[in-house]
């Protein structure tokens, strides 16, 4: 990769102004995660408000199917966190870091929005009428993989160090 950034300081910068907005839409995120979970306590079936109504053993058969798409949801967010990141097609060898850390802020925001997703679907299951309790992990987890994505500047540093050591590049963040 060429990178024709030497100074420090300047790809700090770089690093904060390309970050900046991605922890800002994470933080909103999470803000987002936190009102569904609100509105869940609401309209959680243990609270006596039902918007809609089906069968118990729909309903379980429901949230068990969605505890399973749920898990799936974080593995996937996992696993292509850690392989994405480093590709060759994706992070071409001749990026300069600006180029990468808009690579990174796109893949970033897919998978919180992905992250995301996982409360959204704690939200759903709640206006079917599962209790609080049943539903209260949907949004944990949620909050926890959008934390995990969240591009804080001392990881997105140590995304740079695996990605200059996998490449053999000369960068000096």
């Amino acid at each position: 990769m060429n990178f024709e950034y030497d100074d420090f300081s300047k790809n700090n910068l770089i690093i904060k102004k390309e970050t900046k907005n991605t922890t800002i839409i994470c933080l909103a995120m999470i803000a987002s995660v936190i009102v569904y979970f609100l509105i869940s306590y609401f309209f959680s079936g243990s609270n006596g408000i039902r918007p809609l109504t089906i069968d118990k053993n729909t309903l379980s058969t429901l949230f068990n199917v969605l505890n399973v798409v749920a898990i799936f949801m974080v593995v996937i967010v996992l696993a292509v966190r850690k392989t994405i990141y480093y590709s060759g097609k994706v992070i071409k060898d001749d990026f300069t870091l600006t180029q990468i850390m808009k690579k990174w802020k796109n893949i970033d925001i897919v998978l919180a929005t992905i992250g995301e997703t996982i409360s959204v679907i704690g939200l759903f299951i709640s206006f079917l009428g599962m209790p609080l309790g049943r539903t209260f992990h949907f949004f944990v987890t949620s909050i926890i993989v959008i934390l995990i994505i969240m591009p804080i500047n001392w990881k997105v540093r140590d995304k740079l160090r695996i990605l200059n050591n996998q490449r053999n590049m000369n960068i000096k963040f």
